[in-house]
C-alpha cells in the first residue's frame, strides 16, 4: 500500500471514529443541556416560592446560607424530577395523550416556535417511538434499478388483499421508507420478500444514519 493510500485510510478511520463518538456524545450533551434548562426554569420559580413559604413558617434554618445555597436548589431538582415523571404518567393514559396531541398542534401553529419544537419532536420520535416499532433495516431497490433506499420493516409476510380478491399480493413485507434527515416523513411500500436486502445494522443505527444524512454509519461498515 502506498503512503498516500495509507494516509487516506488512516484519516478515514479517524473520521469514522470521530463521527461514531460524536453520535454517542451528542445525544448525551443535548439531554444534559435540556435537563439543565428545565432545572434552571423550575429552580427559578420554586426556590423563591419555597423560601417565601418557609419564611412565613417558624423554620429555623431559613437564614442559613447552606440551606439557601444547597437545600433549596435540591428541593427544586426533586420537583423537576417529579414534574418529568408526572408528565410521563399523564402521557400514558387516554386523556393525557389527547392533551399532549392538542399541545403539539398548538405548538406547531406558532410561526417561530413550530420549527424548533417540531424538529425536536421529530428527532426524539426517530430515536424513541420508531426504534421500538420497526423490526429490522433493509435495502429496497428504489427509485431505479441498481439504486437502493434504506427502509424499516414494519410487518413481514403480509398478504395485501385487493378489492375483488383477484390481485392479492402474497408474501409481501410492509416497509417504511423514511426521508433524510427527517425520518418522520416518508412512504409505505409493499415489497416481495425476495426483493429486499437485509442489512447488518440495528434499527437504532438505521435511524442515526437517516437523521445524519449518511454521516453516521456503523463502525464495521468503514473500509479498514
Amino acid at each position: 500500500m502506498s503512503r498516500t493510500a495509507a494516509e487516506r485510510t488512516f484519516w478515514g478511520r479517524i473520521r469514522g471514529l470521530f463521527l461514531t463518538g460524536l453520535a454517542i456524545i451528542l445525544p448525551l450533551i443535548i439531554t444534559i443541556w435540556v435537563l439543565r434548562l428545565l432545572f434552571d426554569l423550575v429552580h427559578g420559580i420554586t426556590t423563591p416560592l419555597i423560601l417565601r413559604i418557609l419564611t412565613l413558617l417558624p423554620f429555623p434554618y431559613i437564614d442559613d446560607p447552606a440551606f439557601t445555597t444547597y437545600a433549596a436548589p435540591l428541593i427544586g431538582f426533586v420537583i423537576t424530577l417529579f414534574l418529568v415523571i408526572l408528565v410521563g404518567a399523564l402521557a400514558t393514559n387516554l386523556l393525557g395523550r389527547q392533551i399532549v396531541t392538542a399541545f403539539d398542534r398548538l405548538m406547531l401553529r406558532i410561526p417561530v416556535i413550530k420549527g424548533i419544537y417540531g424538529a425536536a419532536r421529530q428527532l426524539l420520535d426517530a430515536f424513541h417511538a420508531k426504534s421500538h416499532s420497526f423490526q429490522r433495516v433493509v435495502a429496497v431497490e428504489y427509485p431505479s434499478r441498481g439504486i437502493y433506499t434504506l427502509g424499516f420493516v414494519t410487518r413481514d409476510s403480509t398478504t395485501v388483499h385487493s378489492a375483488g380478491g383477484e390481485r392479492d399480493l402474497h408474501g409481501h413485507a410492509l416497509i417504511f421508507l423514511p426521508t433524510s434527515p427527517n425520518p418522520t416523513s416518508g412512504w409505505l411500500v409493499a415489497v416481495p420478500g425476495d426483493r429486499m436486502v437485509p442489512l447488518d445494522m440495528t434499527v437504532e443505527e438505521g435511524a442515526k444514519m437517516i437523521v445524519s444524512g449518511g454521516l453516521v454509519v456503523p463502525q464495521r461498515w468503514l473500509i479498514p
